[in-house]
């Protein structure tokens, strides 16, 4: 009997430090959102000199409501996706939030080799005064060591690598030369604080992504 209530106090300390967690890695979440709801929003396009905005992604979800966003206060957008279709669909609704930003569509699989889908991409890109850079593509659900792990891993992290070695370069010298500022931007995750079983690769690469941004933003200020 003493051993059963041992068992339970146990599992009761563990169920309370996982809420505990679970509440903070909320309001990591929420403090942000209400700082910007209460404060007036931050004027990007003043803030990095115009340009375009470049969105891994960014037909739908986070990335397609980012998108929209800076499409609103006077950014180009580029978006980055598989679907065509729903590349082209999103494009025509960014435009008839501002027509007076021009947009453009990449159709791009992430998962592919990385050093070829970076060079394809970075081709599309020439010519294009880039002032944000947001790595927002990403996909889960691939627990075991498979040929869809390596794709998730490849999507979430490596082309992301590949793609971040050329372009923080050029908002280096986009600072250096134009005085302008630039941003680079991720999606990381709560799993990548806190894991759940069969989410072992996506917590992996969105703790990644979320220390990169962490020492990145300490190292670039």
């Amino acid at each position: 009997m003493q051993a059963y209530v041992i068992v339970l106090i146990v599992f009761a300390c563990i169920f309370s430090l996982w809420g505990l967690l679970s509440l903070l890695s909320l309001l990591i979440y929420l403090i942000p959102q209400l700082v910007v709801r209460i404060l007036n929003p931050l004027d990007l396009k003043k803030r990095y000199g115009g340009g375009w905005c470049f969105i891994t992604g960014g037909n739908s979800g986070i990335g397609e409501s980012f998108a929209k966003k800076v499409a609103k206060i006077g950014l180009n957008v580029v978006i980055l996706g598989q679907n065509e279709e729903r590349l082209n669909k999103v494009a025509a609704d960014i435009l008839s939030i501002n027509q007076n930003i021009e947009t453009k569509t990449i159709k791009a699989d992430l998962s592919g080799n990385p050093e070829q889908v970076t060079e394809e991409i970075v081709q599309q890109l020439s010519g294009l005064d880039i002032c944000i850079v947001y790595f927002n593509a990403g996909f889960g659900n691939a627990a075991q060591p498979t040929k869809k792990s390596l794709d998730q891993f490849n999507t979430n992290i490596v082309t992301h690598q590949h793609l971040f070695q050329v372009l923080y370069p050029r908002l280096v010298n986009r600072q250096l030369t134009a005085k302008k500022r630039g941003a680079i931007l991720f999606t990381s995750s709560g799993l990548g604080i806190i894991t759940t079983p069969g989410s072992v690769v996506y917590s992996a690469t969105k703790s990644y992504l979320g220390h990169l941004g962490e020492c990145l933003a300490s190292e670039a200020h």
